[in-house]
C-alpha cells in the first residue's frame, strides 16, 4: 500500500484541494451512519495507520485529528451541492478522504464543484473539506473520513444529523477535540 505521495501528486493537491489516487480502501459493512470507526477495528486501523500519514503529507501538518467518518446510502446523499464543512458540527476540518464500492455519477452534468467520488472502487479521493461537492450527481453508497485541526472545535449545527452523538461524548459546543475521542495523528 502506498505510503507517500509524490511531489506533482502533492502539489496538485495543493494547487487544486483534490487528489484521486489507486489506493485499496478499507470500507465499514455499514452503508449509512456516523463514527463507523468506533466500532470496526479494521476501519479504524486503516484510517489511523494507511490514511493517518498520507492526510499528514497532503496537508503539511504535523498533527491531525480523526474527526468523525460517515458513510451515506446513495438515497440519503445531501442536497444541494454544498462543502462538507457545512454539514459539520465540527470546526476546522483539514481534509476529506472518500471512497465507494461502486462507483456512479451522472455522465452529463454541469461542472459545480468535484464529485465526492473517486472514479473507481479501488481509488480514494483526498478533498479539502471547503470544496464545493457536487452530491446531487452522485448515485451510489459512499464512505467519507474526516480529519481535523488540532484546534478543532465543535459547534452548534443544524444542519448536522449527528450533532447529538458528540453530545453523547460529553462534549459541548466550543470544546475542542479530545484525544480519548478523537485520536491524534501524529507525524513520525
Amino acid at each position: 500500500m502506498k505510503t507517500a505521495f509524490s511531489e506533482q501528486q502533492t502539489a496538485f493537491y495543493t494547487k487544486n484541494g483534490y487528489l484521486e489516487v489507486e489506493l485499496p480502501p478499507v470500507f465499514p459493512q455499514q452503508v449509512s451512519g456516523y463514527d463507523l470507526w468506533r466500532s470496526d477495528e479494521a476501519l479504524k486501523q486503516f484510517l489511523l495507520r494507511k490514511m493517518g500519514p498520507l492526510v499528514l503529507q497532503l496537508t503539511g501538518r504535523p498533527r491531525l485529528h480523526l474527526a468523525y467518518d460517515r458513510a451515506f446510502a446513495a438515497d440519503a446523499l445531501p442536497q444541494p451541492a454544498s462543502p462538507i464543512q457545512h454539514l459539520s458540527s465540527i470546526q476546522s476540518l483539514a481534509i476529506g478522504v472518500a471512497m465507494a464500492k461502486t462507483p456512479a455519477f451522472s455522465e452529463k452534468r454541469l461542472p459545480l464543484g468535484i464529485l465526492p467520488c473517486p472514479s473507481k472502487p479501488d481509488h480514494l479521493l483526498f478533498f479539502r473539506p471547503d470544496l464545493i461537492l457536487d452530491w446531487p450527481h452522485v448515485h451510489c453508497d459512499l464512505y467519507i473520513a474526516l480529519f481535523a485541526l488540532p484546534v478543532a472545535v465543535y459547534i452548534q449545527n443544524p444542519k448536522d444529523p449527528f450533532n447529538p452523538s458528540l453530545k453523547a461524548l460529553g462534549y459541548h459546543f466550543g470544546d475542542t477535540l479530545k484525544n480519548e475521542f478523537h485520536p491524534l495523528i501524529l507525524r513520525s
